[in-house]
C-alpha cells in the first residue's frame, strides 16, 4: 500500500507546483496611444501602456453603435475586454469607446 501512495503523493505535488494555464477576462480602460488593423496601444490612468491584439472577431461599439476596427482613433477614451493570461498577452474580445459627458 505504501509503495502505492508515494507515487501519488509525488505526482499530487508536481501537479499543485505547476504553473496556471487558464486564461481570463481582463479589463483594460483608458486613451488610445496607437492602432493598426491588428493591435490597438491603450494608456491606463496608472501610466502602464497596454497592447491588445484585435482581429475579426473584436466588438466595436460607441453609444451602443456598432463600429468597425477603423473606426478606433488615437486620443479617444476606451474600455476594452481582453481575454490572455495578463496585460502582456491579451486578445480584444471587445472595445467600447466612450462618449464624452456620459460617464464613460
Amino acid at each position: 500500500m505504501h509503495k502505492l501512495l508515494i507515487p501519488l503523493a509525488l505526482a499530487a505535488a508536481l501537479l499543485g507546483a505547476s504553473p496556471a494555464w487558464a486564461h481570463g477576462e481582463i479589463p483594460v480602460a483608458g486613451v488610445v496611444a496607437a492602432v493598426t488593423a491588428t493591435t490597438l496601444e491603450i494608456n491606463m490612468k496608472d501610466g502602464k501602456t497596454v497592447t491588445l491584439q484585435m482581429d475579426a472577431n473584436t466588438r466595436v461599439e460607441m453609444a451602443g453603435k456598432k463600429l468597425r476596427l477603423t473606426d478606433i482613433k488615437v486620443g479617444q477614451s476606451v474600455k476594452a475586454l481582453g481575454f490572455g493570461d495578463s496585460l502582456s498577452d491579451l486578445v480584444a474580445l471587445d472595445v467600447t469607446i466612450t462618449v464624452p459627458g456620459q460617464g464613460g
